[in-house]
C-alpha cells in the first residue's frame, strides 16, 4: 500500500508531484495532479474525475520525471479514504533516510 505525505492547502510541495483532492459543486470527490518545472521537465497540471486515477497518474509522473515523492493536499481531511493508502503528516522518511539523519545528529553531538 502506498504512503503519502500530507501538506497544507497552498503549502509549497518543493520538488514533488502534488495530488490535490476536493469535493466539487456536485458533491463528487475529484482530484488534480501537478508538479513544478525541474531540469528539462516542464511544470504541468491535469484534472481527474477520480482520486484513484489521479494517484496512478501522479505515481507515473514521479517515476517518469524522477521526482522524489508524491504529496497530497486535501480540501478537508475527511475526504481521504484509507483504500488510497496511508496519509502521513509532516516529513516522510524511509528507513535509510531516518538512519542517516540519526547518524548525522549523533556525529554533530560528538563534535
Amino acid at each position: 500500500m502506498s504512503a503519502y505525505r500530507k501538506i497544507g492547502v497552498g503549502e509549497d510541495a518543493g520538488d514533488a508531484v502534488t495530488v490535490g483532492i476536493e469535493e466539487n459543486a456536485d458533491g463528487r470527490v475529484v482530484a488534480a495532479v501537478w508538479w513544478p518545472s525541474r531540469g528539462d521537465v516542464d511544470a504541468d497540471e491535469a484534472d481527474y474525475d477520480t482520486v484513484d486515477e489521479a494517484l496512478k497518474a501522479a505515481e507515473a509522473a514521479k517515476a517518469l520525471h524522477g521526482f522524489p515523492e508524491v504529496v497530497v493536499t486535501l480540501q478537508r481531511d475527511e475526504l481521504w479514504q484509507p483504500r488510497w493508502g496511508t496519509l502521513n503528516d509532516g516529513v516522510a522518511l524511509d528507513d535509510a533516510e531516518s538512519f542517516e539523519l540519526a547518524r548525522a545528529m549523533e556525529a554533530s553531538r560528538d563534535a
